[in-house]
């Protein structure tokens, strides 16, 4: 029987940028870094945060997911307007100038020039908004990450996982800090981060055993 190798998972978060000076989405990423029960024995954890700038993101992220070749990526960033999670289904190949941490605006209008309009993610969105209201935690699924660096992002992000198969991403919108004026309270955050996981882990597998199905297939042919 065929040896299948560790789960790889990367899950990142954004540093702070021009409006939100504290970003709750490094504090979570940093939280679960430290939470060694948080993903099976069979996994492997990876964090990054990221920094919230145009060129670092566009440099950084093909390296990182290129050396980690990670079968189930998590991307964590605030949304000021957010008073629930948001699970985006979508990023589009587009971008809208805006000032990024470190003073810089994007010379171009578009993310990858011959890229398509947009990109999916396979993970059911709806179903997991659901699984996530279930456990006590508000969320919702979304059409579009926006136009800043979370949707430049999962961008790449997406586009990188179309030539890596098995690899499923998925870009989390959270709201601010209580402590900010959000709604939801740290124990609220992880218990929603948990969740997520669970999810795309539980799809991640269900991937692997139907690949593993059509291989074996193939082979009796």
């Amino acid at each position: 029987m065929r040896i299948m190798s560790p789960t790889r998972i990367l899950l990142t978060g954004f540093g702070p940028f021009p409006g939100v000076t504290d970003n709750p989405s490094a504090r979570l990423v940093e939280t679960l870094a430290g939470a060694r029960s948080l993903a099976p024995g069979d996994c492997e954890l990876h964090t990054q945060v990221l920094p919230t700038e145009w060129g670092a993101v566009g440099t950084l992220v093909p390296r990182l997911l290129n050396s980690l070749q990670p079968h189930v990526t998590i991307h964590f960033g605030v949304s000021r307007q957010a008073r629930s999670l948001r699970i985006e289904r979508s990023a589009h190949n587009r971008i809208v100038p805006r000032i990024d941490a470190a003073g810089v605006l994007p010379s171009r209008h578009k993310i990858h020039i011959d890229g398509p309009a947009r990109l999916d993610s396979f993970v059911h969105a709806p179903r997991l908004a659901a699984a996530l209201r279930e456990s006590g935690v508000p969320a919702n699924s979304s059409a579009h990450a926006g136009s800043y660096l979370c949707n430049f992002l999962y961008y790449h992000s997406l586009s990188w996982a179309m030539s890596h198969d098995p690899a499923n991403v998925l870009f989390v919108h959270i709201p601010l800090a209580q402590s900010q004026g959000g709604p939801l309270d740290e124990a609220d955050l992880l218990r929603g981060a948990e969740t997520i996981l669970s999810f795309m882990l539980s799809a991640q597998q269900e991937d692997q055993v139907s690949a593993e199905r059509v291989r074996i297939a193939s082979r009796g042919r």
